[in-house]
């Protein structure tokens, strides 16, 4: 299973998810829920699989196309362990595509089971398509929760009630739909505004330093406002015209570079940067870099080559 990268432009060829049905008012049942009595698993049909997608701008997605005939229970129930201990780090939404082969089709997906994560409505990996082991499926939950918080992605799915849904001050209420750490720069973000959503992660790591959800938020949120407003294609050409040593170029580029899914590419062009600049721009570059290691995590596998590269032009 390859690693993901975040989609927050454009690319040919991405899975159009516009033309399902319109979503309607109501979800179907819960799956069987995790401790507590909750569950964030949920079966889609074609009428409210649009407004599940949806759910992905707040938080997480991931998709479970299976079939009866998929001889892959076990890994379904591996899954939904895993999503419900998580409580609402993302949503598992399974589609049957026997029950609604018009989903499958739209999403091209040729056989099952088939795993498709989703962030602000659009995938970001191409289907994984097989049977996958315990320690797979963690590793890909893992990265789907670390893009989410790399892309400024911070909600929690609110959970599939199992009963119905208590009303404020009742007792047995449900958790709250987001992290109480990060609920009002979450807020901030959903509104764009960016720039206050930075100094809000500011106010939160004064109180834990160096805690690393929040320098990868942090470094997502600074991230999306240094691109908020900007052409990413005007800013590519830019820095592919622009001399190695124009730190203000590349470092832009970087940004469309990492946020449409390379992360390599982004890297290297950091630290092309570095290796002919010196002093105040050389350091600028470096910790502009690091602020990406942060945001993208330790687990992506570009990050350990490019440590070194970085390593290697500093010294």
């Amino acid at each position: 299973m390859g690693t993901m990268s975040a989609e927050s432009f454009n690319r040919p060829g991405a899975v159009d998810l516009s033309g399902l049905a319109a979503a309607a008012q109501s979800t179907s049942g819960p799956q069987a829920p995790g401790p507590g009595g909750s569950s964030w698993v949920v079966t889609a049909d074609e009428e409210h699989f649009n407004e599940l997608i949806g759910k992905s701008m707040q938080h997480p997605v991931l998709l479970e196309l299976t079939s009866a005939h998929a001889n892959a229970q076990a890994m379904s129930d591996e899954l939904e362990r895993l999503t419900n201990e998580a409580a609402g780090r993302w949503l598992l939404v399974r589609v049957d595509v026997d029950a609604t082969p018009q989903i499958a089709q739209a999403l091209r997906v040729q056989a099952v089971p088939t795993l498709l994560p989703i962030l602000a409505g659009q995938p970001v990996s191409q289907p994984i398509q097989g049977t996958l082991g315990a320690d797979q499926l963690k590793d890909l939950t893992d990265q789907i929760s670390e893009l989410a918080v790399a892309n400024g992605i911070t909600g929690r799915a609110a959970p599939v009630a199992t009963a119905p849904a208590p009303v404020e001050g009742q007792d047995g209420e449900q958790a709250p739909a987001t992290d109480p750490r990060t609920a009002a720069v979450e807020k901030l973000l959903h509104q764009g505004r960016y720039a206050d959503a930075v100094l809000g992660y500011d106010e939160l790591l004064a109180k834990t330093p160096g805690d690393p959800v929040l320098l990868a938020g942090r470094a997502g949120a600074a991230t999306l406002q240094r691109l908020d407003g900007q052409d990413p294609h005007a800013l590519l050409e830019a820095g592919e015209a622009a001399a190695p040593g124009d730190v203000d170029a590349q470092l832009a580029a970087a940004d469309v570079e990492l946020m449409g899914g390379d992360p390599a590419k982004a890297f290297d062009r950091i630290i092309g940067a570095i290796r002919v600049t010196r002093e105040e721009e050389r350091e600028r570059a470096r910790t502009r870099l690091l602020e990406l290691f942060e945001m993208v995590g330790s687990a992506d596998p570009a990050v350990a080559p490019a440590r070194r590269a970085l390593a290697a032009a500093l010294f």
